[in-house]
């Protein structure tokens, strides 16, 4: 554990946190086990080489044929609404309990009629759309109606695609979703044990079809197999989870002979492998099926990144800044009571255009990153902090928010929320923050917790995740 940086041992303490006794069950590699692993990964990719384009900080493998829902959700300009939390597959795999029926659910918000949601949809310019579960063909009446709200309104301005196991899916229901103007149907194959019977109904209706499941590392020469007749049949699109672990699958998964890596949440490595492998073997045997690796740290740092970019733009001040990564930046000084009258003077300018705000009663000058040189000059003790938006039904009463009316008779919040306590920049810092508001900065992970703190709210990292 010493050998790991700051940001490392704060993963793994927070994964055993989760697990409390669990931990213990876990298979993580020692040191040497993990340097292997990282080799066999770059073996792979050394193989893979240049036949594909690298997207999104290097997370995604291949972006060159990803579907437009795909597409969509690394912009962050796609809504997913969970029509319920109830599923009938009994995959091992599964992340989550989905055992109540509930209601459509998005982003915190309950959308009970379609209407709604289209206006949610509007007021906040999504481009796409999925309807998600659980399992949504439990509730086909009213999946299809949410199809046929967002594709009545905004036509081909909006991509629809749905998730689905197929189990429940009729000739009949594709007929339905096909003439509702749905643009993707995505097959959970592995809930079937990889069966195609089901996929084949949407085949010729719902103009891309897809497949979308776990690399699970047992199944590699199943899914070889599989990956031919996809693409016999003409699927559009292969989509490749990495398997995580979760208190709910904990008891399933623990059972496999599974190597488990630290991170932002616990994964398995062999998923990443078998995903990375299968890539190669598809361009290897130049079978026409793309094939996109959803890596968890592409799930878990950009689609997290792009819902804070959508909503960060509404509750801004206006000294503030939005980071690559999302997050609100401020920069603030405190001034003694006897340099009021001089700041008040220094900065009328800027406090009279909103480039900085000055609070007499507590001494807190906010400045904009302009100003940061200014600030630095006349040798006050600089600050930073972070905040992130939030999107909820009503405001809490703790943070300022945004007002959003969606109809005339509805309202959201968009709220801000501290992601940090001040942060004081110390003279090493300072230079590092310079070349951050110049563009000439980049993430890395460094030994000092409050940078390391600073650079993971600036920026979104590089690459896959480590293992260890």
């Amino acid at each position: 554990m010493k050998s790991l940086t700051p940001l490392k041992q704060r993963h793994l303490l927070r994964n055993q946190e989760e697990y409390q006794v669990k931990y213990n069950y876990l298979n993580f590699p020692s040191p040497e086990e993990a340097a292997r692993m990282m080799q066999e990964r770059a073996t792979i990719l050394d193989a893979i080489g240049d036949r594909v384009k690298w997207g999104f900080h290097q997370s995604k493998v291949d972006v060159s044929r990803l579907s437009r829902g795909c597409q969509l959700c690394g912009e962050g300009q796609w809504s997913c609404l969970f029509i319920n939390n109830l599923c009938n597959g009994k995959c091992f795999y599964c992340p989550t309990q989905q055992t109540d029926l509930a209601r459509p659910e998005t982003n915190t918000l309950i959308f009970d009629d379609p209407e709604s949601y289209v206006d949610y949809i509007r007021t906040f310019g999504f481009k796409g759309v999925s309807i998600s579960g659980g399992e949504p063909l439990i509730s086909y009446e009213k999946s299809l109606a949410f199809v046929k709200a967002v594709k009545q309104e905004f036509g081909d301005e909006v991509y629809v695609w749905l998730y689905t196991n197929g189990m429940l899916l009729t000739a009949e229901k594709a007929d339905a979703f096909q003439q509702a103007g749905l643009n993707e149907m995505r097959f959970d194959i592995g809930a079937t044990d990889y069966k195609t019977d089901q996929l084949k109904l949407a085949l010729g209706k719902i103009p891309v079809v897809t497949v979308e499941i776990p690399a699970v590392p047992q199944e590699e020469e199943v899914l070889k197999e599989k990956i031919r007749e996809l693409s016999g049949l003409g699927a559009s699109h292969l989509n490749f989870h990495q398997m995580r672990l979760t208190p709910y699958n904990f008891n399933h998964l623990v059972e496999q002979d599974y190597t488990y890596t630290h991170g932002e949440k616990v994964t398995v490595i062999e998923s990443e492998l078998t995903a990375l492998r299968l890539i190669q073997f598809t361009l290897d045997e130049g079978i026409n099926l793309p094939i996109n690796y959803c890596s968890f740290v592409y799930k878990n740092r950009h689609q997290k990144s792009a819902n804070r970019m959508k909503h960060a733009p509404l509750v801004v001040y206006p000294w503030e800044s939005v980071t690559e990564n999302g997050f609100m930046r401020s920069f603030f000084a405190k001034v003694s009571s006897d340099q009021k009258e001089m700041i008040t003077e220094a900065f009328k300018n800027e406090l009279a255009t909103g480039k900085a705000q000055f609070n007499p009663r507590n001494g807190r000058l906010d400045f904009s990153p302009e100003l940061f040189g200014r600030v630095k000059a006349l040798g006050f003790a600089m600050n930073v902090e972070y905040h992130v938006s939030a999107i909820f039904p009503e405001a809490t009463g703790l943070n300022d928010f945004q007002t959003i009316a969606l109809n005339e008779e509805r309202d959201v919040v968009v709220e801000r929320q501290a992601t940090t306590l001040p942060i004081v920049l110390e003279p090493e810092m300072i230079s590092e923050m310079e070349a951050i508001i110049a563009g000439k900065a980049s993430y890395a992970e460094v030994c000092n917790g409050n940078l390391q703190q600073i650079l993971t709210h600036e920026f979104i990292p590089n690459g896959l995740g480590d293992y260890f």
